[in-house]
């Protein structure tokens, strides 16, 4: 079999998952397909690519392909390649950790002689503590120091096995392109929230479905979006301290402290489409996010196809969006705009809505901008035009 009908094989297998495993498809869609002849193993993953060897590739069927391909992307959708390494890691108990936690994910079993036949991990766990021997379900990292402690004392009882070492060598190069990458993870994250909104999870299975969703905490997204708007709205403030001159350096040796504040603007969307239990959540969020102390004033505004007030709202104040009058379309130009105007009196705007509506057109140098859409079903929907036409930062309520 020549390279270019590995290449064939692959894309044709790509286009299979584009109907049959749309989770899948994204996946590998994502990473670079590059061939490596360098390469002792099949296949591996990393560094945003998928290598494989031609040469070991050559001798396999479709189906073969297919499968390893299937195992790494598996891997990636777990996040193992992307992940925190432990400190001074070492790569083949990497890899091998990983291989359990995948099996475990897929099979939610860990019977080493009937999960996957021909496995070198499974034949050395299964050498080790026995080939039907049963675990609570375990953390990729927990695999990685479970089978550490496993290699070291198996090391010093002689007890590795024939080829153990062989293995183990591929094993490190396995994990040779593994580094952490939060971007990375972010778009693993993003394909799997998308998969679970449009059910593409396809023939992924069911057990490697519900480990996926596990996994994957979907209020994270919301809690680290508005903490990072939160560090780029609150700047320090530098305040002197020393009241007379060092007798030395003069005022030059003066102490200083710093407070940090910040003016905030939320605009609320009030249009039909938005109700009182999506208003309330969105409040009981930002009051856990912003009531420490360091945000020296919210304002609110309220948001149809116009302005609702003539002047911001105090977040202290209670308020009954039912009150707001409205309930129309939504123009998100207003908001924006106001914004602008007043941006000399607020460090950001959060404006809250279900994404139902035209793009507005955002001034240069209008920073800070967070959008937080009432639901994972109109975050999917809408954040392609937030973040790409408007180049803003958007996140959503689990809830």
């Amino acid at each position: 079999m020549s390279q270019n009908n590995i290449e064939k094989i692959i894309k044709e297998i790509s286009k299979e998952w584009f109907y049959s495993s749309p989770l899948f498809f994204n996946v590998l869609c994502s990473h670079s397909i590059v061939q490596n002849p360098n390469l002792s193993i099949p296949i591996r993953s990393g560094a945003m690519r998928i290598e494989y060897s031609p040469a070991l590739l050559e001798s396999l069927s479709t189906k073969n392909i297919e499968a390893l391909l299937q195992k790494e992307i598996t891997r990636i959708l777990l996040a193992h390649p992307y992940k925190r390494r432990p400190y001074n890691a070492k790569p083949g108990i990497l890899y091998m950790a990983s291989e359990a936690a995948r099996i475990q994910a897929e099979y939610k079993t860990l019977d080493f002689l009937t999960a996957e036949s021909a496995n070198p991990t499974l034949e050395f766990l299964a050498q080790q503590i026995g080939p039907h021997a049963t675990f609570e379900e375990m953390t990729f990292e927990k695999w990685y120091k479970y089978i550490y402690d496993l290699v070291k004392k198996a090391k010093g009882g002689s007890s590795l096995g024939t080829g153990f070492d062989e293995n183990f060598q591929n094993y490190a190069q396995a994990s040779e392109l593994w580094e952490e990458n939060e971007e990375a993870l972010n778009s693993i994250q993003q394909q799997i929230q998308k998969a679970d909104v449009e059910n593409g999870f396809g023939e992924a299975g069911e057990n490697l479905e519900r480990a996926l969703k596990t996994s994957s905490d979907f209020s994270f997204d919301y809690r680290r979006a508005l903490s990072k708007f939160r560090q780029n709205v609150v700047s320090p403030d530098r305040k002197l301290t020393r009241m007379r001159p060092s007798r030395r350096y003069g005022f030059k040796a003066m102490g200083s402290r710093y407070e940090r504040k910040a003016n905030i603007l939320i605009a609320v969307d009030v249009s039909g489409s938005i109700t009182d239990e999506s208003f309330d959540h969105f409040i009981h969020a930002v009051k856990n996010f912003f009531y420490l102390g360091i945000i020296e004033k919210i304002d609110l505004i309220f948001f149809d196809v116009n302005l609702k007030l003539t002047k911001p709202v105090s977040f202290r104040k209670k308020v009954d969006l039912s009150q707001i009058k409205g309930r129309g379309g939504t123009n998100f130009q207003v908001a924006v705009d106001f914004y602008f105007e007043q941006r000399n009196n607020y460090s950001g705007m959060i404006i809250f809505t279900d994404g139902e509506g035209a793009a507005p057109k955002i001034p240069a140098g209008l920073n800070n901008l967070l959008w937080i859409l009432d639901s994972r079903i109109n975050f999917e929907k809408s954040r392609q035009w937030i973040t790409k036409v408007c180049k803003n930062q958007a996140t959503y309520l689990p809830f």
